[in-house]
């Protein structure tokens, strides 16, 4: 199996921008060549396209599998797994955003929480003021994610068409 050009390349920008998100690129690429594959691929399928390590390959299938954006099949009479990408962009995105808050979004606003209570005790007015807005904001990110969680796909998608119309009527008042 080898990549065309628009894989081939697809595979090199996801890698590109995983790595500047903090995913690795063996994860990413992964993940990319998924997308643009038209049928569920096994472990050996991904190793030999993608010429990565099979353990390269389990443990980036294994991650993107907690973060449910691919999804494990088997085939009547393989013994094989085979694997297909969460296809539908608005879900993938979705996915990202509910792991990424609960991997790093509460964490930090669990953080700024206590840190905020120390500079409340030891009077510092400064720093304070500084962790309520810092508190708001990840408050503010964590209840959007919650909503947009729980909303259909097409919410979403509408919800952001209409995201700078907002900001425009906003601006206005």
């Amino acid at each position: 199996m080898v990549l065309d050009d628009v894989q081939r390349a697809f595979v090199e920008q996801w890698g590109e921008m995983g790595a500047r998100w903090g995913v690795s690129r063996s994860v990413a690429a992964v993940h990319a060549f998924l997308y643009l594959s038209e049928e569920a691929l096994s472990a050996d399928d991904l190793c030999e396209a993608l010429s990565m390590a099979r353990s390269n390959v389990s443990t980036a299938l294994k991650e993107l599998e907690g973060w449910e954006l691919v999804f494990r099949e088997s085939r009547m009479g393989d013994r094989k797994s085979y694997y297909r990408v969460q296809a539908d962009v608005w879900e993938m995105a979705r996915a990202i955003m509910k792991e990424r808050k609960k991997r790093e979004a509460e964490g930090a606003l669990r953080t700024v929480g206590e840190c905020l209570e120390k500079a409340r005790k030891a009077r510092n007015e400064f720093q304070e003021g500084r962790l309520e807005a810092m508190q708001e904001i990840l408050q503010l990110g964590c209840s959007f994610a919650d909503k947009a969680a729980s909303c259909p796909p097409s919410l979403i998608k509408k919800a952001l068409k209409m995201g700078g119309k907002v900001l425009d009527w906003v601006a206005r008042k």
